[in-house]
């Protein structure tokens, strides 16, 4: 009877350790284990600290591995009945364990294939220092060497709503193209020589769909381009030119950038934008020679409603020839709106300055209802970019629609960045099981203050709001969204951690003054570890196999010598693990 008493009275209190949740690391509980009757493992690790982002948070101390998976999560005594003679056990002395880590959106394929880019000084965010920039690499470097140059940044907030001029960047250049991206990455600033090679002033080449070539009041091209519609005409700047760069993903320009996703303990990447069938070709093939040691989910980017069908057939396609039990192609993305910092992200209120400014959406509500209907028939989630708080609740008011009309959903419905959210919706997301991904390391002011003109004061504080969702009770979920090398280091999800914690950039990128209100809005280290971690493993579908340390789990797992918890968070980014083992194996 005192038995008895005793395990209850250990349940109950394990039970309330859980629940308490917070800011703490969670607390550390006991099982009582019965000797199972198994083979023996292949590897035990005792006296660890194991946080296992299981569904109680429980901590345990000791873990034991077979053929790949985990037999055994508890006590060091309980792991006892798992030691055999040819068991290698090692005792990790208070060392901390947690699950792999997982990027949920990011771009490693893109990354890959940015290394030709030159890289302009951080300090060099003026206009005049930006040409000076370019002028000088330009007289080092000849025209025949270097017939087009691809520049990296531009401040997103240097110009005003008229952008920048093509006749400003000719006074320094004019012999080769030109191309500077826009620290958004939505927009870049090109010189006449760049549209001649491209084809902008050639009758009819130039789609009349592509308005985000943008035009004076006289109709002529500007020099700034808006989003991606250049890339549809770059192979005229080829042709004409014979410079073709290294664009094309391929192991040897994959393998480094997928190398430190590992070095940082991530063994799961939501890549969220196929480029073409050598990209998935490439992945799939390294993940078949037994070098890919990581979970590699694709999305299909549909461009516009038109291309539903077409995107569709894709991805049934591209994963049906390449897909492995590693490589998977299940998702089509969608950009919905814009971006704050262009003024063309979908706000309910509009511009502070012009209300009926409401920004950009790539489809209207009926148009999204059949979009959800036509994917949740077909199997495939759906991945949508939105910063805008009108994109939001268009995307919860259509998920709504159509789980009003055929019940619940087949598929995973998932927002991506949702840099504002209208505080009338903050509940929508739990309400409705769709999954919200975020960017921690955008939450220091990464792309300054050139949303303010737009959102306004209010609006402006607002943004990078995701505790009230949390806890709500919604699936958060993390990724680093690197578009180029330029920023690869930011990859590093304790680089993000560090940022969601104190909502100040390590590199202070943008200095000070754009910070917001932030202490409400800064993420624990505990709700950052569910994110990269548990609810990862959610929005990539790999909830059976990993995201959490239980029984029947791959043993995909890191090593770290100090207790992250323990850690300064204005130290988070210097963490890096002392180990890193998936599926069983030591892969660092």
């Amino acid at each position: 009877m005192k038995r008895m008493l005793l395990i209850l009275m250990t349940f109950v209190i394990a039970l309330n350790l859980a629940a308490c949740g917070g800011n703490s690391a969670p607390a550390q509980t006991e099982a009582t284990e019965t000797a199972p009757a198994v083979p023996a493992a292949d590897a035990v690790y005792t006296g660890a600290v194991i946080y296992t982002e299981d569904a109680e948070n429980t901590v345990a101390e000791a873990m034991a591995v077979r053929d790949g998976k985990i037999i055994y999560v508890g006590s060091a005594e309980g792991a006892q009945a798992y030691i055999g003679e040819g068991t290698e056990v090692t005792n990790l002395e208070g060392k901390m364990i947690t699950p792999n880590l997982i990027d949920s959106h990011s771009h490693p394929g893109i990354v890959a294939t940015t290394a030709w880019y030159t890289d302009m000084p951080a300090d060099c965010d003026t206009q005049e220092e930006i040409l000076a920039f370019v002028k000088d690499f330009c007289d080092t470097h000849s025209a025949e060497e270097y017939p087009y140059i691809y520049f990296e940044y531009y401040p997103s907030n240097l110009f005003d709503e008229n952008g920048p001029r093509r006749e400003w960047i000719d006074e320094v250049v004019s012999d080769r193209a030109i191309l500077i991206e826009d620290f958004s990455d939505h927009a870049c600033w090109v010189n006449t020589r760049f549209l001649e090679l491209i084809g902008a002033f050639d009758e009819g080449v130039i789609s009349e769909a592509d308005k985000e070539f943008m035009t004076n009041s006289e109709g002529e091209y500007t020099g700034w381009i808006r989003e991606f519609v250049w890339q549809n005409y770059i192979g005229n700047l080829y042709e004409k030119t014979g410079f073709t760069p290294a664009e094309e993903v391929n192991e040897e320009n994959l393998t480094p950038v997928l190398d430190d996703f590992k070095s940082w303990g991530v063994t799961a990447v939501m890549d969220a934008c196929v480029l073409d069938d050598a990209h998935v070709k490439t992945v799939s093939d390294m993940d078949k020679a037994g070098k890919l040691n990581m979970y590699y989910e694709f999305s299909y980017r549909m461009y516009d409603y038109s291309g539903l069908e077409n995107a569709i057939s894709e991805v049934h396609r591209l994963n049906e020839t390449y897909g492995t039990d590693r490589v998977y192609v299940d998702t089509i993305k969608i950009f919905y709106d814009g971006t704050n910092e262009l003024g063309d992200a979908a706000l309910v209120d509009g511009w502070i300055t012009d209300e009926s400014q409401k920004g950009f959406l790539l489809m209207d509500l009926e148009q999204t209802v059949n979009t959800l209907r036509r994917c949740n028939e077909e199997g495939i989630d759906v991945h949508f970019h939105m910063v805008g708080d009108l994109a939001f609740r268009q995307v919860c008011d259509a998920t709504e629609a159509l789980i009003q009309e055929v019940g619940p959903l087949n598929i995973q419905v998932e927002m991506c960045h949702c840099e504002y959210i209208n505080p009338a919706d903050y509940d929508r997301p739990q309400q409705l099981g769709i999954i919200v991904n975020w960017t921690p390391h955008w939450t220091g002011g990464y792309f300054g203050d050139a949303s303010l003109k737009y959102m306004g004061q209010e609006r402006y504080d607002d943004m990078y709001k995701f505790n009230p969702l949390i806890g709500s009770g919604a699936i958060v979920t993390f990724g680093s969204d690197i578009y180029s090398m330029y920023e690869e280091n930011r990859g590093n999800p304790y680089f993000g951690m560090q940022t969601a914690m104190t909502r100040i950039d390590p590199e202070g990128v943008y200095g000070e003054g754009v910070m917001r209100e932030s202490e409400s809005s800064k993420l624990s280290l505990e709700d950052l570890l569910r994110g990269y971690t548990r609810n990862g493993a959610i929005q990539m579908r790999l909830d059976d196999r990993t995201g959490s340390l239980e029984v029947g789990k791959n043993a995909n797992f890191n090593v770290y010598d100090e207790n992250l918890f323990e850690v300064a968070p204005e130290e988070m980014m210097n963490v890096l693990p002392a180990a890193v083992y998936f599926e069983g194996s030591r892969i660092n």
